[in-house]
């Protein structure tokens, strides 16, 4: 139950130790244990990735890379860099988004490309420590999204038994903090606004404080994460709409992170007492984890300690991607979401077959509900008789 000794902690992008002896005590090709393994992303956001991350490009400078040194000098960034041009950005070279006008381009951009990312990434300390053992809490505005090191949260006054979701009491004063050296109460306070369970982190932030006897150790914490851990709360899992919030925006939360390792844990922050259940999408998860989330529920009644999480942008922000966010009309097309949709599909091993010459693929999702149903789907499914060559199949899950 992820209960561990204590040991150094290691950056979101590194193998650790262990993971290199073993590599070399099984005799496995360097080639399979290294960096590369583990980012497993497809030729082009490799080259992005790499490309503007120093660590990586000293990789490549070694020679453990697939990329070349034109490819790594030619300039290109995401988007949502300091002095990165839209012209140089990854979106531009996808050719997106696509726009009446440069004006309503770079407004477009700003809402649903990576300039989401971009005005997202603005960070402000809220705990300050200057000691690797000390704790830090850093957010963007209204405490969207955030970043801890060596924090708590202490669960002793949660009882999952009969509890409801979406509830934003489980963390009353004294049950969140850490060791700060400098703890700015004022900005935490001004970064409250934005309150909601699917919208920030302030329901569960609001009451961090410093204690100057906390470490983490086994003295202070009954669960010690070591790992870097995800900590998200999720909105509805038998929504694709829905649940496709959660992971778009963890993958734009990836980026203000800066590290896509799957070497990281993930904690469901559920309030409810049946837990999180994730039988229809729940194989997303392995694009972002190597190991099974934990449940929130499963840390009740004991006091948890992170050495490095990061609490991710959430489903439903006032102006977020994409469940409330208002678009600029008359464009098409997103650098952030294609890059979203090959990050997942590489990951997952998700073959395309196609698309097919002289072909129309027509995918009809219906719902199995009562309501909100295709009323002429019978006449749809009707065309197809006006088709030659056509191939038609049909899948439901019972």
């Amino acid at each position: 139950m992820y209960i561990k000794a204590p040991q150094k902690s290691h950056p979101f992008i590194h193998l650790s130790y262990l993971t290199v002896m073993l590599c070399w005590l099984l005799l496995i090709p360097v080639t399979t244990c290294s960096w590369l393994t583990d980012l497993k992303l497809p030729q082009k956001l490799l080259e992005y990735t790499v490309r503007n991350d120093d660590e990586l490009k000293r990789h490549c400078q070694d020679g453990d890379c697939p990329l070349d040194a034109a490819t790594l000098s030619n300039g290109r960034c995401w988007g949502y860099e300091a002095n990165c041009p839209f012209e140089m950005s990854y979106s531009a070279e996808m050719g997106v988004p696509k726009c009446k006008s440069p004006q309503s381009r770079g407004r477009f951009f700003d809402q649903a490309d990576f300039g989401y990312v971009r005005e997202r990434s603005k960070m402000h300390d809220i705990c300050f420590s200057s000691t690797e053992e000390g704790s830090r809490l850093r957010c963007s505005d209204d405490l969207r999204h955030c970043h801890g090191t060596n924090i708590f949260f202490n669960f002793k006054s949660w009882n999952p038994t009969n509890s409801k979701r979406y509830r934003d009491d489980v963390v009353q004063p004294g049950e969140v903090g850490g060791n700060c050296e400098q703890l700015h109460v004022d900005v935490l306070r001004k970064n409250m606004a934005e309150r909601g369970y699917l919208r920030s982190w302030a329901e569960e932030l609001k009451h961090f404080e410093s204690s100057p006897t906390f470490s983490v150790d086994h003295k202070h914490c009954d669960v010690i994460f070591e790992r870097p851990t995800i900590v998200i709360k999720l909105d509805a899992a038998v929504n694709m709409y829905h649940h496709f919030c959660d992971f778009v925006n963890l993958y734009a939360s990836q980026h203000i992170n800066g590290s896509f390792s799957r070497q990281v844990d993930v904690v469901w922050w559920d309030t409810f007492s049946g837990g999180f259940v994730d039988a229809f999408f729940g194989d997303t998860w392995k694009a972002f984890t190597d190991s099974k989330p934990v449940e929130l529920k499963a840390l009740a009644g004991r006091r948890v300690c992170f050495r490095n999480a990061m609490f991710p942008l959430l489903a439903r922000q006032r102006f977020g991607l994409y469940y409330n966010m208002p678009l600029e009309d008359g464009c098409v097309g997103s650098g952030l979401m294609h890059a979203f949709a090959h990050h997942i599909l590489y990951r997952l091993n998700i073959a395309q077959e196609g698309p097919l010459l002289d072909s129309v693929r027509l995918t009809i999702l219906k719902r199995s509900t009562q309501f909100r149903q295709i009323l002429n789907l019978d006449e749809v499914s009707d065309l197809k008789q006006l088709l030659s060559d056509n191939k038609v199949w049909k899948w439901k899950e019972e």
